[in-house]
């Protein structure tokens, strides 16, 4: 008798059975590209925008003369001792740079017959009628109105910067008061402070006319004045020669 071995091919035009290797394999995978989610695309857009905002916030402008004191935690000198009081000035700087720049200019000089200078200006070093606490009654509440600048007369609105805390205030005007060539003494923040608790609720821009009748007061005159250095001791008189 012939022995016959099973065959997995068809015999007789038979289709082949259902469990043939052939045709248990699968279609070769193959890599097909998805849609990325909607929800995926509005959440990056999102965290983009507002990174941007962040970024235009906080750069400074990526100037090298800009920092935020807030973020310094070393005294400098790298021994991990207390931290060093920041610069009034550089802070004052900073402050002029975002919220005041725009109409004054980088360079003080402001717009002509828009926005009046700030170098020279009798309203930022004082002069004539004008006082200390004029100038910080107007960062205080703003200031509308002809005003004359120098001899010349501007008639715009300035918006008031009460939301600024007293020490970033007296930081500015400790700026604006020492750059350009201006040279007035600082302006603190317990002087600040004064004129805000003199001030009131007032919310209503001054006028020049309003400010004309209010007394001139300097800070080194003035409530919340920086106390005077105490004075240096007296050297000891050299000692007499013995009588010969």
């Amino acid at each position: 008798m012939t022995s016959h071995t099973p065959s997995n091919e068809p015999q007789n035009g038979e289709s082949p059975e259902p469990n043939d290797p052939v045709l248990r394999e699968g279609p070769e995978p193959s890599e097909k590209g998805a849609p990325v989610p909607f929800w995926l695309t509005i959440l990056a857009s999102v965290i983009i925008f507002w990174a941007g905002i962040q970024l235009a916030l906080n750069s400074g402008g990526f100037r090298v003369d800009v920092y935020n004191p807030s973020l310094v935690s070393w005294s400098g000198g790298g021994g991990g001792g207390p931290a060093a009081p920041p610069d009034p000035k550089v802070i004052g700087k900073r402050l002029y740079n975002q919220n005041c720049a725009v109409c004054h200019q980088s360079s003080g000089m402001g717009v002509a017959g828009q926005f009046p200078p700030l170098v020279a200006s009798e309203w930022v070093v004082g002069g004539d009628w004008v006082g200390d606490n004029h100038l910080v009654k107007i960062l205080l509440a703003g200031m509308q109105g002809p005003v004359q600048v120098k001899g010349t007369t501007y008639n715009n609105a300035m918006p008031p910067w009460s939301q600024l805390k007293d020490e970033q205030i007296a930081a500015v005007l400790t700026y604006i008061r020492s750059e350009w060539g201006n040279a007035a003494v600082p302006i603190t923040a317990d002087y600040v402070k004064s004129i805000r608790a003199a001030s009131g609720d007032r919310k209503e821009p001054w006028s020049q006319k309003e400010l004309k009748v209010i007394p001139t007061e300097t800070i080194s005159a003035g409530a919340g004045a920086p106390p005077a250095p105490p004075a240096a001791p007296a050297s000891p008189a050299p000692a007499a020669p013995p009588a010969a």
